[in-house]
């Protein structure tokens, strides 16, 4: 998952330099450290050991969610309430390996995270041509 969004994220500054990518960093609460003001996170509490982030949509564009930590954590996604299937739009961190023996729903990492956006029009435009 995460050499995929590295190797996406290589592909758009190597081909589509003249493209505009925006991105940011921020902690584990969702608060931006340094970066693009555009880009602004929500936190979906459920309690004190699990919650989901959101990153607030703007324009056409596309979003590449990034830990800083790869090695340590795997991305999980959330369901809303009501839905079976989980939306990619929610996300939180969850430990690896997940060795939980006694099962239950694993907590969050305190992990921060890069977000990177760009619009898909600008990579399926010059693609094709």
């Amino acid at each position: 998952m995460i050499s995929d969004a590295i190797a996406l994220l290589e592909l758009i500054h190597r081909i589509y330099r003249g493209r505009k990518i925006i991105s940011a960093l921020f902690d584990w609460e969702g608060k931006r450290l340094e970066g693009n003001e555009r880009l602004k996170i929500d936190v979906h509490s459920e309690d004190a050991t699990r919650w989901y982030y959101s990153v607030e949509p703007f324009e056409d564009y596309q979003f590449i969610r990034i830990p800083v930590n790869a090695g340590a954590v795997v991305e999980s996604l959330g369901t809303i309430a009501g839905e079976s299937n989980p939306r990619a739009e929610y996300f939180r961190y969850i430990p690896v390996p997940d060795g939980r023996i006694r099962g239950g729903e694993p907590t969050n990492v305190k992990v921060n995270f890069m977000v990177i956006a760009y619009k898909p029009s600008d990579i399926l435009s010059t693609a094709e041509s």
